[in-house]
């Protein structure tokens, strides 16, 4: 049996089943919420039937009829990237229709009648993709707007998953796609992923500083010996406001650990979160409450740390049993029916679990990569052992190419604070065509943001070279040597003062 440590493994995937924080909607009368019929299954000529596929459309009112493509990731889409943001930037300098893509089986885009494991054999990214090449074809087809965008430059814009998949439209369908952006979007699916916490850990003691970092480990050791026994369990189970006693199960005591996933808070989720969306001075007022000198225990400082962070929860389940039975519910209508459907993608096709396999991280040891394995089971049958997700991760990495070389025409960018930053690529993997940003004290997606919302004059920069990357492929002259060295320094001086 395995020791499971209180606060260990993150909610799985945490960046991967919601949407990054929106901007505020603005110019809504321009916003058209719109419906595509479009394959359930691509890959057999024999099945025709269809469903329908939601996506936003703003015209923008330019002269120019290209396309920007705001791709939806695992989450339910909204308005807010439609009218702000630096795809919206983008559009605007292009002269580009602004659009925003619904994944299937994430919000109201529902190829089936519910999530049950012969019904999300439909869940692939293989088919995610096929629906953006249909989609693509129908909006520079006649059958949309009587033709306005038939010769148009299509350029991708995605965050996170979804950043992943814009890249991933290059590799497969490079004939419909002439450019893409990835904000923070891993590349390398890999069945155990430690480096996540990891870089949580690194972020704690660079912007919380080491006090902080120290503190979260001598709490994490404490807590980690009280569970040994009944009474510290029993003390466990009232500073933290589980919702049942804890109990010396492995399974429960790993479920008390992550349960952001489920319907309560989770411990580990807490920090992920926090390093993962940060803001400026997000760690640094997290670590002050931490550091506290009012309150002497560092365990009593990190349960009410934890239970602040999660005000509208009631109590932390730690009933794995539990967790069973909500994950059970295959309806659309479920509040966990986005979390079944991410978690059923990381069984199948990407793993990424991030267990505490590392060693320089302040979470302990204790919870191995199995753990997440036995969810994949559990959740939906046994067929979905470590030999299926491993066989999954391995024809991903096959399809498209992990980290071997990245598609020209896109531009990558990955935050030094991001957990998920070891997962995509590096400087090593960059070439002209193909330029990787590595912006320092950043975390995940942050620069899908407008370029009048940027924190550091860095991510500033940052956001002017992606304007000008798309730019340049809408203009033609990617790869055009002098000519393009020229155009660039023009370029860049007319976005920034443009968009001032």
């Amino acid at each position: 049996m395995w020791l499971f440590l209180v606060l260990l493994a993150p909610a799985l995937g945490l960046h991967l089943n919601k949407e990054p924080p929106p901007p505020t909607p603005l110019h809504r009368s321009n916003v058209e919420t719109r419906w595509l019929d479009v394959r359930v299954n691509h890959f057999d000529a024999t099945n025709t039937d269809t469903f329908p596929m939601r996506f936003f459309y703003n015209s923008r009112q330019t002269s120019e009829r290209n396309i920007v493509i705001f791709v939806g990731g695992e989450w339910e889409i909204t308005e807010g990237w439609v009218t702000d943001g630096l795809a919206y930037d983008i559009a605007g300098f292009t002269g580009a229709g602004l659009f925003y893509t619904e994944h299937r089986y994430y919000g109201l885009t529902r190829p089936t009648n519910g999530t049950s494991v012969s019904e999300l054999r439909f869940l692939t990214v293989d088919q995610a993709l096929a629906d953006l090449a249909q989609f693509i074809t129908y909006v520079k087809s006649n059958d949309f707007e009587d033709g306005r965008y038939r010769n148009a430059k299509v350029l991708l814009v995605g965050c996170s998953y979804a950043g992943s998949m814009a890249t991933w439209m290059r590799v497969q369908y490079p004939h419909l796609v002439d450019g893409a952006f990835s904000d923070s979007g891993p590349l390398h699916a890999q069945h155990d992923f430690p480096e996540y916490l990891t870089v949580v850990g690194q972020a704690i003691a660079s912007q919380g500083g080491s006090a902080c970092y120290n503190s979260v480990a001598q709490a994490t050791a404490a807590v980690a010996q009280l569970l040994t026994s009944t009474a510290g369990r029993a003390q466990v189970s009232q500073a933290f406001n589980t919702c049942t006693p804890l109990t010396a199960s492995a399974l429960d005591l790993a479920t008390f650990s992550w349960s952001g996933l489920t319907l309560t808070l989770g411990l580990v989720y807490a920090f992920a979160a926090l390093a993962q969306y940060a803001a400026p001075g997000d760690i640094q007022e997290a670590c002050t409450q931490l550091t506290s000198p009012d309150i002497s225990d560092p365990v009593e400082r990190l349960a009410q740390w934890t239970l602040q962070q999660f005000p509208g929860e009631s109590c932390i389940e730690t009933r794995f049993s539990e967790l069973i039975q909500i994950y059970s519910n295959t309806s659309f209508d479920s509040p966990i029916a986005t979390g079944r459907a991410w978690l059923y993608q990381t069984c199948v096709e990407y793993g990424w679990y991030q267990s505490t396999a590392g060693e320089s991280q302040p979470f302990g040891s204790g919870v191995p990569v199995e753990y997440f394995q036995q969810m994949c089971t559990d959740f939906f049958s046994s067929f979905f052992d470590a030999n299926r997700t491993q066989y999954g991760i391995s024809r991903t990495n096959l399809f498209f190419g992990g980290l071997t070389q990245l598609p020209d025409r896109v531009i990558t960018v990955q935050g030094q604070f991001d957990p998920w930053h070891p997962m995509g690529p590096g400087a090593e993997h960059a070439r002209p065509t193909a330029p990787v940003h590595f912006v320092p004290e950043i975390s995940h997606c942050r620069i899908i943001y407008s370029l009048n919302n940027s924190e550091t004059e860095s991510v500033r920069e940052v956001k002017l070279h992606v304007i000008n990357f798309m730019n340049e492929i809408v203009h033609g002259v990617m790869d055009a040597g002098a000519e393009r060295a020229a155009l660039s320094l023009v370029l860049l001086l007319g976005v920034a003062l443009s968009l001032l």
